[in-house]
């Protein structure tokens, strides 16, 4: 055995002994190291009568040689996102992780993402540094993982498109459909649709995923599935939210002011990235006024009658706008990026579900996550989702779900007491509105031939359009729509059915 063990040596120009020199620094490929690994352990049997210490003389686990090299590669996070920025890191090389562990977290320009480990395993490199771009489907890091685990088990990623070729591509081989899932939708044997975040939450809180009922779209099992069948029936208690305490640093000595140079990184990065591109719109703006007495006295109303709920104007903007597209569908609307050989939009899609986005300024940067289908529900329901939304937004816990397939977009710009902006839009939606502070202001009324002075309170709603879908006549009647709606809420509660039916 001896000399067979030499042998092996000899072929791979090793003259140094075996365990002098280390079996991790020298085979690399697996059957050559799980070769050696079983002459090794046989050797150490013919000897073990001679006192030989196999464990101390080559300070090694044999058990590392039944294992394997994996590439941790990052998925498609949906939206034709191509690219991510490494915020940060989770693991360091050498480092031990187990399955369904975050691993980093990633920044594009409409999420922010932790990417969860799909194995039990060793890290011995990470590719990123962070504030570093990774393409979607390339390798983030590796991991040791054990040789009996599959592969196939691992997150299932689109790959990244390919450029377009000046000539035709030759033939290739008939290969097997890749078969499209959401996006960090991992395949396993329990047959539950989901995602690893939800499962890695699933096995902290020592919960059965297999049990609890899925209330997302297609039935999947949200992170809120969890929380309430811990809530209802499960063994597992939530885990408690520690509240931490900002620390406020005060300067003590004047210090001389320097310049500094300031990398754009992160979401203002990604956020740059898009807004650069939506510049290329032709964007047509139009400006209204709108009355809000009524208004008010409608969330006056509701509060008398729920004095321990809060509700906010933005449900009630959002409700009026959807209404008004049910009369003006094209605002509904979102581009095909496709264009015709001079460079021309050829198409948009009018789509069915109102999904509307409201901008939300997080600790992360500014967020566009949309409700939706607020045609379908009611102005309390609304309300429900839209808190719910915005508090998860500033915890850094919105999903892609949250950010994906919206259609309309709303910025409250009045909420830091700005009147009036103009808004970018948002692509490939053809329309955004923003909505400013409400103001008192004097308002003039000729009764009998008298004029007579009141004050009342507006708010100025500034709205751009994409000027190659919509004209600007129709933008000022949708404007003046919304206007009706807002200023006459009985109308708007008075015509929700008659809309709804003309919806469907």
């Amino acid at each position: 055995l001896y000399y067979v063990f030499f042998f092996f040596q000899a072929e791979d120009g090793i003259r140094d002994p075996l365990w002098s020199r280390g079996l991790g620094d020298v085979y690399k490929r697996q059957y050559q190291r799980r070769v050696h690994g079983i002459l090794i352990m046989l050797k150490a049997i013919v000897q073990g009568g001679r006192g030989f210490n196999l464990f101390r003389t080559l300070s090694f686990n044999p058990m590392a040689y039944f294992s394997k090299l994996i590439p941790v590669k990052l998925g498609d996070l949906g939206e034709g996102t191509k690219e991510a920025t490494i915020k940060q890191w989770f693991v360091q090389p050498g480092g031990q992780v187990k399955e369904f562990e975050d691993l980093c977290e990633v920044i594009t320009d409409k999420l922010v993402a932790k990417i969860p480990s799909s194995f039990a395993g060793k890290i011995t490199k990470l590719h990123y540094k962070p504030d570093e771009i990774c393409q979607v489907g390339q390798p983030l890091l590796e991991m040791e993982v054990d040789d009996s685990v599959k592969v196939k088990d691992e997150i299932k990623e689109k790959p990244a498109p390919a450029a377009a070729a000046p000539t035709p591509p030759k033939p290739a081989e008939p290969k097997p459909a890749e078969q499209t899932s959401p996006p960090e939708v991992k395949v396993v044997e329990d047959n539950v649709y989901t995602t690893p975040a939800v499962r890695s939450l699933a096995f902290k809180l020592k919960v059965d995923i297999t049990k609890v009922k899925g209330t997302g779209k297609r039935g999947r099992v949200m992170k809120e599935d969890i929380l309430n069948f811990v809530e209802t029936g499960g063994k597992s208690a939530a885990p408690e939210k520690k509240v931490e305490t900002p620390i406020v640093y005060k300067s003590t000595a004047p210090q001389k002011r320097e310049d500094r140079l300031v990398k754009i990184s992160g979401i203002r990065k990604a956020m740059g990235k898009s807004m650069t591109e939506a510049w290329t719109i032709p964007h047509y703006n139009t400006q209204e006024t709108f009355v809000v007495d009524a208004m008010k006295r409608v969330r006056k109303l509701f509060l008398d009658a729920n004095p321990k709920k809060k509700l906010t104007y933005v449900p009630i903007m959002v409700k009026a706008f959807s209404s008004a597209m049910l009369e003006f569908p094209i605002f509904n609307s979102v581009t095909n990026p496709d264009k015709d050989d001079q460079g021309v939009l050829m198409e948009y899609i009018q789509k069915a579900e109102h999904n509307v986005s409201l901008a939300i300024d997080t600790p992360s940067g500014l967020l566009v996550p949309n409700l939706k289908s607020v045609q379908k529900k009611s102005i309390i329901q609304i309300n429900e989702e839209f808190l719910e939304m915005v508090e998860r937004g500033r915890a850094g816990k919105l999903t892609q779900e949250d950010l994906s397939d919206g259609t309309f977009t709303v910025s409250n710009i009045g909420n830091i007491g700005c009147i009036t902006g103009t808004p970018v839009i948002f692509r490939p939606q053809v329309a955004i509105a923003a909505m400013g502070v409400i103001r008192t202001v004097p308002k003039y009324e000729i009764v009998k031939g008298e004029t007579r002075i009141f004050p009342c309170e507006v708010i100025i709603a500034t709205m751009s359009t994409d000027h190659r879908v919509i004209d600007g006549a129709v933008a000022s009647k949708f404007l003046k729509c919304v206007k009706n709606y807002i200023e006459n809420p009985e109308a708007l509660f008075l015509k929700m059915k008659q809309l709804q039916k003309l919806h469907q």
